[in-house]
């Protein structure tokens, strides 16, 4: 019975002190372009941050999840049509989980982990920041994807054709 007890208080002390950590600001932004037109630039500002990190940014594990409605530009109309191409009705969310932090020296680090969109789940990298700012930690990394790898048509209109590849950018703040 000590064992079951002392091996409960550790597990305990342990999860206390892994620090789970919770999304309190910031953006995921996409950045794509609409060939011969313009750019497109929508932002998700909500995420649900299932992380935690113990002594150093390179024990970061979990996951964030975002929600595909929750990813807006500057035109509501785009929005609708995107979402009816990522088929939000059947795959809502969207995530990242982070599976090992490799430092590259100071703050600098790569985020390797897989990205499940679309149904599909990926092996993909960040590149970018880790930072410990007192009681909150800070993400800013980068990444490219193509929608085709997660079995989504880059939209077509009259002769306009969306870019297949889309450029992420993450900065967000996270308190423990």
């Amino acid at each position: 019975m000590k064992k079951i007890v002392s091996l409960a208080a550790v597990l305990l002390a342990a999860s206390a002190f892994a620090g789970n950590l919770t999304f309190e600001s910031g953006s995921i932004r996409a950045h794509t372009e609409v060939f011969g037109d313009s750019s497109i630039d929508p932002v998700f500002k909500k995420a649900v941050s299932h992380l935690s990190m113990e002594d150093s940014v390179t024990s970061l594990r979990g996951v964030i999840d975002v929600n595909i409605v929750d990813f807006t530009s500057d035109n509501k109309k785009r929005d609708a049509n995107m979402y009816e191409t990522m088929e939000s009705d059947k795959f809502p969310k969207a995530s990242f989980e982070i599976k090992e932090v490799l430092s590259k020296g100071g703050e600098n680090v790569t985020l390797k982990g897989m990205m499940s969109l679309h149904g599909v789940t990926k092996a993909m990298n960040f590149e970018g920041s880790v930072s410990e700012e007192g009681s909150k930690v800070r993400i800013k990394a980068k990444s490219t994807m193509k929608m085709s790898d997660f079995g989504i048509n880059p939209p077509k209109m009259v002769f306009l054709t969306v870019r297949d590849q889309v450029d992420l950018s993450v900065d967000m703040a996270l308190k423990r």
